[in-house]
């Protein structure tokens, strides 16, 4: 197994402009996935009988589909987060963390999607509740 990859403040930040187009993504994706699931449940299993017939090509078919891209979708945009050594810690609010050493010990720099940079970090077991100002 590979050690985790340690960034600077400066490496971490020249991340940011692809993770933000990553980020959007998954959550195009998690969108997707959620507006199907909520037709489908709407109705064929809530609302509307069909009395255990569905037309074989009909709106199932292409709302599995779609939910079936989305799901690659956002299975890439997490491995490619992965890839590029970060921690995906909140996909709902779009959190990442970066492993960094920061007085001699690694902690990570802690990051949304709607901030506009990286300004905190946290210890490890820390957590978001635990975030620091750098």
């Amino acid at each position: 197994m590979q050690e985790p990859r340690l960034f600077t403040l400066d490496e971490a930040l020249a991340l940011l402009p692809r993770l933000r187009e990553i980020l959007a993504n998954l959550r195009q994706a998690r969108e997707a996935i959620a507006n199907a699931q909520r037709v489908l449940d709407e109705r064929y299993q809530g609302g509307h009988r069909t009395n255990g017939h569905v037309k074989p090509g009909g709106e199932v078919d292409r709302l599995m589909g779609t939910t079936e891209e989305a799901r690659n979708a956002l299975t890439a945009a997490v491995r490619s987060i992965g890839e590029l050594g970060c921690e995906l810690k909140d996909p709902d609010r779009g959190m990442v963390d970066f492993r960094t050493m920061r007085d001699g010990h690694v902690v990570y720099l802690c990051w949304l999607m709607d901030e506009p940079t990286i300004a905190f970090w946290h210890e490890l077991e820390g957590g978001f509740r635990g975030r620091q100002p750098l």
